[in-house]
């Protein structure tokens, strides 16, 4: 007698998990089945790209999305790494589509020239996968998060050293002028 397994999340999640961990070329394999750039990319996206340019295009536009998914993937923090990678991975551009690979100035213009179109696929994207998210858990899909990491304090030199002069410098201020007890010196560092 056959025993039937009902499949959830967590078990297609540690699927993935270990493909990722232990196989990259059936992990690859899977994401090139599993994600339909024909759905995601919106239609707009793609006549910009092909949009007369007065000379062919040497690369497409689903290889240069599947290299940036891939450094996403794979967070890998350069364009420079990610052409290094790309470059002796041979498992890696044949899931991009690669037959020549793009120097780092290309990946730069072409993030620079459809950025708007980027942001429509990611706009996109989350059309797709918001109903989803509400099947899931409603309350959690409902929540507003965001990333943090990449906002960097306004100071001429990024770092402590600078910070805490200026911090010295307006509890120096405080002391001497006694302004109203709304006045942090900490607060008005960073502003």
């Amino acid at each position: 007698m056959i025993t039937y397994k009902q499949l959830s999340l967590a078990d297609i999640f540690t699927d993935c998990q270990n493909k990722f961990d232990n196989d990259k070329y059936k992990f690859l394999s899977l994401l090139d089945e599993t994600i339909d750039l024909d759905e995601i990319v919106p239609a707009s996206f793609v006549s910009h790209f092909h949009a007369a340019t007065g000379r062919p295009r040497r690369h497409l536009l689903y290889p240069l999305l599947k290299a940036l998914l891939l450094q996403l993937i794979f967070s890998i923090p350069t364009v420079s790494l990610l052409i290094i990678f790309l470059k002796y991975s041979q498992e890696l551009r044949d899931f991009c589509g690669f037959d020549v690979l793009p120097d780092a100035s290309k990946f730069t213009r072409f993030k620079q020239d459809f950025l708007l179109d980027l942001q429509s696929l990611f706009d996109r994207l989350v059309d797709l996968t918001e109903p989803i998210c509400q099947k899931i858990d409603a309350e959690k899909a409902a929540m507003l998060l965001f990333d943090t990491s990449g906002i960097e304090a306004w100071v001429t030199e990024n770092n402590p050293k600078y910070a805490n002069s200026i911090i010295k410098q307006l509890k120096a201020f405080k002391k001497a002028k006694k302004p109203d007890d709304s006045y942090d010196p900490y607060k008005a560092a960073w502003c």
